[in-house]
Formats: C-alpha cells, sequence, structure tokens
C-alpha cells in the first residue's frame, strides 16, 4: 500500500514508486518549478520537458534517503526543520512563516520545499550515525593536501561548459558540423546553453555531457586553454574543430586558486560620466606615479595597496581577478556610478593561512561524501523502483 503525503493528496496519479514510497505528478512538477526557478529558467513546456528526467531522478533518491531514515528510525523535530530551511535560505528562525507565505506568493508549495528538507535532514543524521565514526586521517593526508593546496595557490581555474558535436563516421565533418549549426541558431534565439547541453551534446573524454566545475590550465589542452584565456565570463566560442568532431565553449567564471592568499595594488578610477572614465583607456597610466593633473575633473582616482582579496567586494575581484598585471578592467557601473579599475600588481602571499584544522574538515568532507554516495548508488541498485506513464 503506497503512502501518499498531504501534498501527493493534491494530484492522485503516481508516477513512479520506491518500495512503499509513491511520486505523483503533483510532487513532480513541484520539484520541476523549483529547479527552474533556481536557473532563473522560464516555466513552459520546452523547459520542463529538459529538467524533468533529472528531476525525477532526484526525487528517487530522495525517496530512498527518506526509507533508510525510517529503517534506522531516524527522526526530525518541527525545530530542526525550521533551522535548516533559514540556514539554506537565509532568513532569521523567527521568520519561518513569513518564508512560507513568500513561497505561497511565488506559487511554490511550501509544504513540498519542508518536505524536500525534511527528508534532507533525516539523511544528513543517518549517514552522520553510519559513516563519521569510520572516517579517520591521518597527519600525512593533511600534509599531501595542504602541499597541493601550496602547488595551487595562484594558478588560473576556469568553470566552462561545452557541447561536443562527434563525426557520426570517421571524417564526417558534415553530419557534426550541421548539428552544430542548429545548435548555434538555437543559442542566437536566447534558447539556454545548459539545456541545449543536455539535449545536443555529445559525450566528452570524462564521459560526461556538459563538464561542470573548475579545472585549472594546466589541466587543459593547449587549444581550449588559449581560447579560454582570451574569453570573458559570459563568452560563448563557436566552430571549435576537435579531433573528430566540433564543439562549443562557454566561460562560465575564471578565478585564481587560493584567492585568500592573494593581495591586489590597484587604482579605482569612477566618474558619473561613462565618456570620462573611457577615455583613460587612452591614457599612458602608471601606478608608481598618477598625478591628479592628468585626469579629468570629473574623474575621482584613489590607490590601493596589497589589499587581501577576502577584503574585495565581489564585483571588484571578479574584475581583477580576470586581469593581467599593468592593465585595465572594463568599465562597470556600481551604485549609479560608472567606475574603471587598474592592476598595478597582484602578490601571491607565501604564508600560510589555511590551517591544518580547515584542511581536516576538507578531507572528511570529501571520504563522508564518497562513502554516501557509494551506498546510495548501491542501495539505488536493490531497491524495487517502477515507473508508471514515464
Amino acid at each position: 500500500m503506497f503512502k501518499i503525503t498531504l501534498a501527493e493528496q493534491k494530484f492522485e496519479g503516481i508516477i513512479a514508486s520506491v518500495d512503499s514510497e509513491a511520486i505523483t505528478t503533483y510532487d513532480l512538477s513541484e520539484r520541476i518549478k523549483l529547479v527552474l526557478k533556481s536557473l532563473k529558467l522560464e516555466d513552459n513546456i520546452k523547459n520542463r520537458d529538459s529538467v524533468r528526467d533529472r528531476v525525477l531522478e532526484l526525487l528517487i533518491i530522495e525517496k530512498l534517503k527518506k526509507i533508510e531514515a525510517k529503517k534506522a528510525e531516524v527522526t526530525a523535530g518541527n525545530d530542526e526543520i525550521i533551522e535548516l530551511a533559514a540556514a539554506i535560505y537565509n532568513f532569521p528562525v523567527e521568520e519561518f512563516e513569513e518564508f512560507k507565505l513568500f513561497l505561497e506568493n511565488e506559487n511554490i508549495d511550501a509544504e513540498v520545499v519542508v518536505e524536500q528538507l525534511k527528508n534532507e535532514l533525516l539523511w544528513k543524521k543517518l549517514s552522520q550515525q553510519m559513516f563519521a565514526t569510520k572516517i579517520t586521517i591521518n597527519s600525512a593526508d593533511i600534509d599531501a593536501i595542504l602541499n597541493n593546496f601550496k602547488n595551487k595557490v595562484g594558478k588560473i581555474e576556469f568553470d566552462f561548459s561545452e557541447i561536443i558535436f562527434l563525426n557520426q563516421k570517421l571524417n564526417d565533418w558534415e553530419s557534426s558540423k550541421k548539428k552544430m549549426e542548429t545548435v548555434m541558431l538555437l543559442l542566437d534565439s536566447g534558447t539556454s546553453f545548459e539545456l541545449l547541453a543536455n539535449k545536443f551534446s555529445d559525450l566528452n573524454p570524462q564521459g560526461n555531457k556538459l563538464k561542470t566545475g573548475w579545472i585549472f590550465e594546466d589541466s587543459l589542452d593547449s587549444e581550449t586553454k588559449e581560447i579560454l584565456n582570451n574569453m570573458n565570463p559570459g563568452d560563448v566560442k563557436t566552430n571549435i574543430k576537435i579531433s573528430n568532431g566540433f564543439k562549443i565553449l562557454k566561460l562560465n567564471k575564471k578565478r585564481r586558486f587560493g584567492n585568500d592568499q592573494i593581495k591586489f595594488s590597484f587604482i579605482k578610477f569612477s566618474s558619473l560620466d561613462k565618456k570620462k572614465i573611457q577615455n583613460l583607456y587612452e591614457k599612458n597610466i602608471s601606478c608608481e606615479n598618477i598625478k591628479e593633473s592628468e585626469i579629468e575633473e570629473e574623474v575621482k582616482f584613489l590607490k590601493i595597496k596589497d589589499m587581501a582579496a577576502k577584503d574585495l567586494s565581489n564585483i571588484f575581484l571578479d574584475k581583477l581577478d580576470i586581469s593581467e598585471e599593468k592593465s585595465f578592467t572594463e568599465v562597470f557601473e556600481l551604485d549609479g556610478e560608472q567606475n574603471l579599475l587598474y592592476l598595478c600588481e597582484r602578490k601571491v602571499s607565501t604564508s600560510n593561512n589555511i590551517s591544518r584544522e580547515a584542511i581536516e574538515r576538507q578531507a572528511f568532507s570529501k571520504k563522508f561524501n564518497q562513502l554516501t554516495n557509494t551506498y546510495l548508488s548501491n542501495i539505488r541498485k536493490s531497491t524495487n523502483i517502477k515507473f508508471f506513464n514515464k
């Protein structure tokens, strides 16, 4: 006999079952709505179809977590759920009712969100009981991670996505190029890069459809590295020929690893007049000897020396992080003013600001996640899962 929650009663169509737990069309629809909102995508049929299978799989995993927690008789109180919600969604605990009202105003079923939070809390408690005592981190592990961290500080990392089009046959470039051109037209029409990658991309060498996460430039082939180095975040590069097809790249973010170990010296220029700011590109700016008489009256400037990355605002850090020394950033607006930064110097701190305790937590978290993911994968294979009208 299936156990139907209050949210599930709102729509009784069952789309899948995980042992005795049902997944309904209503539940799936609400979760899809949450995912689309988090991705800032329009709630339409095309976008819903693009994420449907992934959301359904996430729901299956959530049901597995719920079942395992129930078997172990793990429970969670309302106060714990509220505290988790407040931490995740960044609101004071005492404003939980206002948070639920906000969700309803956004046409999101608050009960679905609470149910999701409860299941994650139950799983967190259970996994800590099962695996926390089984993990040990020795001094050699910490030393290895610490040395690896030191060697990476200051190196450039890229967060990028790619869409790959492989030749159907050896040297059959026409088929892959035609597929790429179709995707290029969809990109020009405003379709999400990530949606197109999920739908059209062939597998990359790592076995993924969509590469995500931070990757060091040293780990990239020379051509991809050069292309990404010449791109700004948000840029898309098309018509890239690879050994057996084509690919399209999108640069999501770029940074230098260990930003909290880096200090910047730069000059900040600001003005209400964008043209006055843009005129600075033609100036022969020198960090060592900049004179007020050389700068137009409407432009203010401030020299900043050795400011730690952690003390910079995100917008300043983003601009400086991708700039070369002795060069300008792009012009950007902040608080109604036009701003321009000139990077004088970037220093990588030689001191070890990362603690062994932080490294130990990082290593513990990695091993903990490996154990929980393996466990979930195993019970996913052994659980009775049925699909209806998928």
